[in-house]
């Protein structure tokens, strides 16, 4: 088998909207996972249901047929539809093309799968490339449950299921109405031209081994009361529609729906209608596919690929984490902010969740989890925070330089001050129970709030990895956010008049001043302690120096000779072409694989797992450590630091940017499939380059 196929059918595609819902498939469409499926709804507080599972699809020609779906159940495969897709693709949407066996060009399917933008709408086309008319019998299969569980054996047998179809006969359309009884949750659909039939069926003992992997229930039922039929001729296309909105017209949304995707750039090799291609004048399609893994995205057409990637966070006025299972956390927010504000109209976006944070905060704190799930906020990070103030002056920035009214500006600013005021004055004198200010102006975390970084994973109520005492990262952050505060106050006085303008609080100033002294008692050999507790020196080699390095005011924390050795050491015993490790493997609790239940998994998720999202923080550090660099050696060491995945883009291998890799040998994603930091880190790189390239000419 080819190498593309082999690596486009261990990844996953993703389609999302800006109301959070979202489709996820494997490369072959064998549902691997709970969360694989055509149409999982959202709603603002990212409560989501899985609604449409997958479709049972019949290909039917002169007395033969055949099967282009597949589903895992407990002993087998089956129908065998894998064995009909001659080829996939992930992007800018995912495409599949089926033949029958052997693979030829007389008998070949497009089906494509695109999803609105602005509700929890997926569109499924089916296009005839071969030179046969075809007659196609389908059966959607329906979940209709919370993505996070499963429909127990026996479920259709005990809940009730509503359905009804409406055939426009003059149209040659058919509406339809799926209703899940026990929850009263509806999916609507419009077939564009076929006809509706009643089937009830049920499939018993579905099987995804991904969950079963993580240890978690991996078996369910699902139901599928209607089916529907249509031919197709020769370049023909139909349309299925499924929404958790009834359909009004579906002339309109079809044409919407493709609109989105109309001006992104598509792989030479995928094929809109049959035409001929061979030079002999024959028709053959097949020979005209890429088999040898060549490049599909280059130069800008790789860049509008990889925004539209950034994009698919979006959502709700908010960023989603990551998919499946993840809704808007403030930390993966505040860090994905610098990839977003390098998207069009990126600093209205950021501004927006900005605000939408900065109405959630208390105790000086913004929320870690956001209300999401049915689950309420929680406040139990403290580097959330301390990013949502550098961000906000980053942001703020970005204001003060767009074409708008000095009134407006001065306003926007003011708001940005008075949060981050708020923020400063709850966090440092406030008393609090959670943490406080050392005499050396260090911050320190208590013992029963040592999960509060970003390596906050834990087995029962015990922290994996404790970062009590005064962690590293989080006092070059809040170095950093009081530095930003100064030059908040800077501009908000170049803004107005002499009579308006603001003093800075001199007990900020002396805190920021004790930790630039203080910051040094983490120098240990070549590298930075991960934290100090008291006047021990934890001394773990962990990428959290690289991000203390890599902040906008920490080049006056550390010489240039500190962030050399710093990068040095990082680079030697942490990087690897996914991301940074976690932790050295040098280190005697280094996990070297990402496996098993959840408890095995945490143990190892921030004791060497290879996180993608730390290439950011690496790249910054590697600036900092070189300035004196030149514009070549520049775009050739960031290159460098992303080229596997920018490869897996270019090649059509991979969809989105994981959350983690295994700490040693890595190669395949773990954890989350599609991760808005790491898609952040990659999109901010390449926009590094692009800028040194600028300079360069």
């Amino acid at each position: 088998m080819a190498d593309y196929l082999l690596e486009t059918q261990a990844h996953e595609w993703l389609l999302s909207s800006q109301s959070g819902a979202y489709a996820l498939g494997t490369g072959n469409l064998i549902n691997q996972r709970k969360y694989n499926g055509l149409l999982t709804k959202s709603d603002k507080y990212f409560n989501r249901i899985l609604l449409v599972s997958s479709i049972e699809e019949q290909i039917e020609w002169r007395g033969e047929s055949f099967f282009c779906d597949s589903s895992h159940y407990n002993n087998c495969i089956f129908p065998e539809g894998f064995l009909h897709l001659v080829k996939s693709w992930l992007r800018p949407f995912p495409v599949f093309l089926y033949s029958s066996l052997p693979h030829n060009d007389d008998i070949l399917i497009k089906k494509e799968i695109l999803m609105d933008e602005q509700s929890s709408t997926v569109l499924v086309k089916y296009t005839n490339l071969g030179s046969h008319k075809l007659h196609f019998i389908l059966r959607p299969k329906y979940a209709i449950r919370n993505h996070h569980y499963l429909n127990e054996p026996g479920t259709w047998s005990r809940v009730r299921v509503y359905s009804e179809f409406e055939t426009d006969t003059e149209q040659g359309s058919t509406k339809f109405m799926v209703q899940r009884l026990d929850s009263m949750i509806n999916v609507f659909g419009w077939l564009h031209r076929g006809n509706g039939f009643e089937d009830f069926r049920i499939y018993g003992q579905v099987y995804y081994p991904w969950e079963a992997n993580r240890g978690y229930p991996c078996s369910e039922e699902l139901v599928s009361p209607l089916g529907f039929d249509f031919d197709l001729a020769v370049n023909e296309s139909n349309y299925l529609i499924f929404s958790d909105e009834r359909i009004e017209t579906s002339v309109e949304l079809i044409s919407r729906i493709e609109k989105r995707y109309s001006k992104l750039p598509i792989p030479f090799d995928l094929l809109q209608k049959r035409k001929k291609y061979h030079p002999t004048g024959e028709e053959s399609i097949l020979m005209f596919l890429d088999n040898e893994d060549h490049v599909f995205f280059n130069g800008d057409d790789y860049e509008k690929i990889l925004e539209f990637s950034m994009q698919d966070f979006l959502a709700n006025n908010d960023v989603v984490a990551g998919f499946p299972w993840f809704g808007a956390w403030g930390r993966d927010t505040m860090i994905s902010l610098e990839g977003i504000l390098h998207l069009p109209k990126g600093t209205d976006i950021a501004f927006r969740i900005l605000e939408k944070y900065a109405g959630q905060i208390k105790n000086g704190l913004i929320p870690n989890m956001c209300s999401e799930s049915h689950q309420t906020a929680n406040y139990i990070s403290i580097d959330s925070t301390l990013w949502f103030v550098i961000r906000s002056y980053q942001v703020g920035l970005k204001l003060v330089q767009m074409k708008s009214a000095k009134r407006n500006k001065l306003e926007k600013w003011k708001h940005i001050l008075l949060v981050t005021e708020q923020i400063l004055e709850d966090l440092l004198v406030k008393p609090h129970e959670d943490f406080g200010i050392r005499p050396d102006g260090l911050f320190e975390l208590k013992a029963h709030f040592s999960s509060a970084t970003w390596m906050d994973a834990k087995v029962g109520d015990k922290a994996v990895t404790p970062r009590d005492g005064s962690p590293v990262e989080i006092n070059a952050l809040l170095y950093n956010a009081l530095s930003a505060y100064e030059k908040m106050i800077e501009e908000h006085n170049d803004l107005c008049t002499g009579k308006n303008q603001k003093m800075v609080n001199n007990y900020y100033l002396e805190i920021k001043s004790k930790i630039c002294l203080s910051f040094q008692k983490y120098w240990f050999g070549n590298y930075l302690a991960d934290r100090l507790v008291g006047n021990e020196l934890i001394q773990e080699i962990r990428p959290n120096a690289i991000i203390a390095a890599s902040l906008p005011f920490s080049r006056n924390l550390l010489s240039v000779e500190q962030m050399q050795q710093l990068y040095e050491t990082a680079h030697l015993e942490l990087y690897t072409p996914y991301g940074l490790r976690s932790l050295s493997p040098k280190d005697s609790k280094f996990q070297k694989k990402f496996i098993g239940k959840t408890e095995e998994r945490d143990k190892a998720y921030h004791n060497g797992t290879v996180w993608a999202w730390l290439l950011l923080p690496l790249a910054h550090t590697w600036l900092s450590a070189y300035p004196d660099k030149t514009s070549h050696e520049k775009i050739q060491q960031l290159s460098s630091f992303i080229e596997k995945l920018r490869n897996g883009y270019q090649r059509g291998h991979i969809a989105s940017v994981a959350e983690v890799w295994d700490g040693d040998k890595p190669h395949f994603p773990k954890g989350c499939p599609a991760q808005a930091w790491s898609v952040s880190a990659i999109y901010t790189i390449e926009k590094l380059i692009k800028e040194e390239k600028g300079q360069s000419k």
